[in-house]
């Protein structure tokens, strides 16, 4: 009796721990800047600027690089974008199966505009 209660504890813990695995938090975009209007960006020089997250899901439930996927592509658009104003972004996520697993990848988009030097 007492040993069913020992694997019922160990299970609880186990699919307690691969639940909480499961769980990402969101992206939180910069709020609209003071320098967003023509007079401190300049709209005419727009360039497209693109990057992307990748994690794995092996054998469809053990979770690696998965969680914080979108925060790592949007750290990198953001390293791409240096100073810029980035504007029309865009969230993409697909996946692909693999042999053992599920591969997971979140490509950002965005136009970034250069700020107007003083």
């Amino acid at each position: 009796m007492k040993s069913s209660v020992v694997i019922e504890v160990v299970l609880i813990v186990i699919i307690s721990i691969l639940l909480i695995n499961c769980s990402g938090a969101p992206i939180k975009f910069g709020g609209i800047p003071q320098f967003a209007n023509s007079e401190y960006v300049d709209f005419t020089k727009g360039r497209s600027i693109t990057a992307s997250g990748v994690g794995f899901q092996l054998f469809g439930f053990i979770p690696i690089s998965i969680n914080d996927r979108h925060q790592r592509a949007y750290d990198e658009l953001i390293k791409q974008a240096h100073n810029d104003y980035l504007t029309n972004i865009q969230i993409n996520d697909s996946w692909v199966f693999a042999y053992y697993g599920v591969i997971y990848r979140t490509t950002i988009m965005a136009t970034a505009y250069p700020r107007v030097k003083n």
